[in-house]
């Protein structure tokens, strides 16, 4: 007992130090993570919110209404809004294309500087050269140290380290892919029209085609037309050849001071012209023109915008960004073939707007459907098809098997009857016999309500009740007295032997051959044998075999025995009903005598004069 006390105590000693440790550990781990989770929170949140809080402030040279403006702004907003969505954005509009003159935007920087005293932003982008220029002059006092990132830029240079302005993107038209293009569209082209105006911004675009004029084909004339008034342009271009074509550049303003809004001179000038007008600006599409390389408003604005998100997370950008501009060849198809110029002739790359839509474009909304349709259909049609050749190929192969099947029956049921007869024969019985018990039996299942499977298998295998007697020496079979007691001992094992040699078969109708051997001789009473089997507990099929086997026997005569009279035998049956037979066996078999008499009659190979008394 002390022993046991002492190892008790030992094990609830190092359980409760078990216990101790663990929580210990536990303790341990919570205070760790504790730690790790204080440390890095400041991490995490540093890095949700490095560009989060902050303000960015657009300033578009031209009005809110400007195509070129709207579409970059569109370009920022979206970009933003997709990589900085908590930045707060704000914007304004110089419309300088209205007001340039300097108290116009003195008064503009004294109204921003006063804006934004209090509130200024953290970044600002500006959109094209108007807007660049007002940075320089008066950023520096009305936003000092805010980053700014100018976009649209033409003739851009470097900018100053020393300036808040910390990157330029440049605006610089394809005028060589344009032209080349155009050479490629009119090989016999022999003079191209440069068309704009005065203001810096179009000059400043006069001189970077003039730089690149001598990478032109000399059978290529450049021709750089003065300003003019609206209606002097337009009789220009309605009066050129078909070997000339017109390459306009952006201008809003006439040699007559007359301001137009955009896209109208390229308008009234499309209405007019014989021959194809160029141009290197998406804003300038849709009006008439033919098109060319095109510049991308928005294109300029998405970059504008990734560069400005990169200084507020604190990564450098290029100060000078001459490659960002993205070119696309644009055409506007139906003035294509206004000039008989085969679109084939321009680069894969180049797309088409305003191209008629064909036939499948225009009804795909119904044709894609229709063809979904068509296709189950026919898919379904395919598969009928396929299922029902599939099942006359069954069906025939079926009516094949059922042929053979019955085939099989057919033979089996010979082999069956044969046998029986073989057995017939070597009892020396009555011709006819197991055909009479065949028939008979069938008769008397059919008025017990069998069904016609089970009737074949009774009518097939009934001629097999005295199989075993194959077994029984003939001097015992044959013998022409009385038998005795050691004799009949050893006639009534031919229904053990019968079983034997149909027992242990698969086929239904064998099994059932081998019952009615078996139990043919079993009374009702229970007073048969080999096994004293009573009522319902012997075979239907044996029961209906035995009436009919021994009503035939009877009817017969044997080598032991004369024939019966048929008065005889029925009065017989009538008297061992409930004992030997069955009863309702019995009362069939007795409401039916004539049809009875008449089957045995159908069947007899020997006319017995007995048998018909």
């Amino acid at each position: 007992m002390c022993n046991f006390s002492i190892q008790s105590s030992l094990k609830e000693d190092n359980s409760t130090q078990t216990k101790s440790s663990r929580y210990l550990f536990l303790q341990r781990v919570f205070f760790v993570l504790i730690i790790f989770c204080i440390f890095l929170s400041p991490a995490i949140s540093l890095a949700e919110c490095q560009c989060a809080y902050k303000t960015v402030l657009i300033i578009h040279s031209y009005s809110s209404t400007d195509k070129w403006t709207a579409n970059t702004n569109r370009a920022i907003t979206e970009t933003f809004a997709a990589q900085a969505p908590s930045v707060q954005l704000r914007f304004e509009y110089m419309d300088s294309k209205n007001f340039s003159d300097k108290s116009y935007l003195s008064s503009l920087a004294l109204m921003y500087a006063n804006k934004y005293a209090y509130e200024p932003p953290d970044g600002i982008i500006t959109t094209d050269y108007n807007a660049l220029r007002f940075m320089e002059t008066y950023g520096a006092d009305i936003f000092p140290d805010v980053p700014v990132v100018a976009s649209s830029v033409n003739n851009a240079k470097k900018p100053s380290p020393h300036s808040n302005i910390r990157s330029i993107i440049a605006e610089r038209a394809d005028h060589l892919g344009t032209i080349s293009q155009a050479i490629q569209m009119r090989p016999n082209l022999r003079t191209l029209h440069i068309i704009g105006d005065n203001s810096p911004a179009c000059n400043s675009l006069m001189q970077e085609i003039k730089k690149i004029a001598d990478v032109i084909p000399p059978s290529v004339t450049l021709n750089f037309t003065p300003a003019l008034t609206l209606e002097e342009m337009k009789f220009f271009v309605s009066t050129r050849r078909k070997n000339e074509m017109i390459y306009l550049l952006p201008h809003f303003k006439t040699s007559d001071n007359t301001f137009y809004t955009q896209g109208d001179i390229e308008k009234e000038l499309a209405e007019v012209s014989t021959v194809p007008i160029l141009v290197s600006w998406s804003f300038q599409l849709e009006t008439g023109v033919v098109g060319g390389r095109v510049l991308s408003a928005y294109n300029l604005g998405r970059q504008a915008a990734f560069s400005l998100i990169r200084l507020l997370e604190g990564q450098p950008v290029i100060p000078l960004q001459v490659d960002a501009n993205i070119h696309k060849s644009v055409y506007d198809y139906p003035r294509l073939v206004s000039y008989d110029i085969d679109p084939d002739t321009l680069p894969k790359e180049a797309s088409f707007i305003n191209r008629p839509e064909s036939f499948f474009i225009q009804h795909y909304k119904v044709i894609v459907p229709s063809i979904v349709i068509i296709t189950i259909l026919s898919l379904i049609l395919f598969l009928t098809y396929n299922n029902l050749q599939k099942e006359i190929i069954l069906r025939q192969n079926k009516e094949r098997i059922i042929v053979l099947d019955k085939e099989l029956i057919e033979t089996q049921k010979v082999i069956v009857s044969t046998l029986g007869e073989v057995i017939e024969a070597r009892s020396q019985e009555t011709g006819g016999h197991v055909q009479r018990v065949a028939k008979i039996s069938r008769f008397l299942g059919e008025h017990i309500g069998m069904k016609e499977k089970d009737l074949d298998l009774l009518e097939t295998a009934s001629p097999m009740h005295d199989v075993g007697k194959i077994g029984i020496p003939e001097a015992i079979l044959h013998k022409p007295g009385k038998l005795t007691v050691e004799e009949f001992e050893i006639i009534k094992t031919h229904t053990s032997i019968g079983r034997d040699i149909l027992d242990g078969s698969s086929k239904e109708l064998l099994n059932v051959a081998c019952e009615i051997a078996y139990q043919h001789h079993e009374r009702w009473d229970g007073k048969g044998y080999p096994n004293g089997l009573k009522e319902n507990d012997i075979s239907i099929f044996a029961r209906i075999t035995m009436l009919a086997d021994v009503y035939d026997a009877l009817c017969s005569k044997r080598c032991y025995k004369e024939a019966w009279p048929q008065h005889r035998v029925f009065s017989y049956i009538k008297s061992e009903r409930a004992k030997a037979f069955d009863p309702q066996l019995v009362d069939i078999f007795l409401s039916h005598e004539q049809d009875i008499r008449n089957i045995r009659e159908q069947y007899s190979d020997i006319k017995d004069p007995l048998t018909t008394a």
